[in-house]
């Protein structure tokens, strides 16, 4: 149900945050992310002293959750131009579009493309929500016969969600890799078991790592924030740095899963009232 006061809250309750869009701002900010994939929405809101949120520290970072609405990206400009040829046919003759292997590869790549920008794990429910967008969009596209008119569709983009994990995992992203057979205990070797992914609203799960360092430089980065801490007055520093560590900060928690007195005594920094603030408020 929808909410209009902090009273109905019950009491240990579940909350489900929504951000409406319009299209139009839907449109404004895909076409953002393609021009500075690496800025944090967050940036416009810190002081200039501020180092940018944990969330912009790499160019593959997530910066939003799964939309109301799913807008359906544009195509190639072949592809545009065979559907609103076959929308128009639609619109008069009720005729359906059986699109052929090389259109239907573009729609389904692009669809992934724009998918991955909010989950590399969509779930059922998010398919189900690209495959009606895109034959509501493109009438001539729904399938005869089907029980919804996309289904197909969805199967369709359910596998190709999982080939381009593949070709990530390949690459070396880390989001996919470190659900990979070999990064697993030996107990749990198995595909389908214990597969890390996003809980509800987590956008920036985890990131690659920024660009130029690694696993071995943000080590140092880490131990370097040891000795800042005994240094007073030193909390920009100590910020910029553990913002700097972020990605290699997640990947320790996912891939490791320490215990928290252990990482406490590694990430001390993390534990005071300021980074405490930063994650929470």
């Amino acid at each position: 149900m929808n909410m209009s006061d902090v009273s109905e809250v019950k009491d240990k309750g579940t909350l489900k945050v929504i951000f409406l869009q319009s299209p139009q701002e839907e449109n404004v900010r895909t076409s953002q992310s393609q021009a500075t994939e690496s800025v944090s929405i967050s940036s416009a809101d810190t002081d200039d002293t501020e180092p940018i949120s944990s969330s912009g520290s790499s160019s593959s970072s997530r910066h939003w959750v799964w939309p109301s609405v799913f807008t359906v990206p544009q195509f190639s400009y072949e592809a545009e131009f065979e559907l609103e040829k076959a929308n128009t046919a639609c619109a008069n003759g009720g005729t359906l579009l059986n699109p052929s292997p090389k259109l239907k590869s573009q729609i389904l790549e692009r669809l992934a493309e724009e998918i991955y920008k909010f989950k590399a794990y969509p779930t059922d429910s998010d398919l189900t929500d690209v495959a009606e967008a895109l034959v509501k969009k493109h009438p001539c596209l729904r399938e005869q016969g089907s029980f919804s008119g996309c289904y197909g569709w969805k199967i369709s983009l359910k596998y190709k969600m999982a080939n381009l994990r593949t070709k990530l995992r390949g690459l070396g992203c880390t989001e996919v890799t470190i659900n990979s057979i070999k990064n697993k205990s030996g107990d749990n070797r198995q595909a389908a078991f214990n597969v890390k992914k996003p809980k509800r609203a987590e956008v920036n799960y985890c990131p690659q790592h920024p660009k130029g360092q690694t696993s071995e430089s943000l080590e140092q980065e880490r131990v370097a924030i040891l000795s800042e801490l005994t240094k007073r007055n030193n909390d920009s520093v100590v910020s910029a740095k553990m913002e700097k560590t972020f990605s290699y900060r997640r990947q320790e928690v996912l891939q490791g899963q320490p215990m928290v007195a252990d990482f406490k005594s590694r990430w001390p920094a993390l534990f005071t009232a300021r980074e405490i603030d930063k994650e929470f408020l």
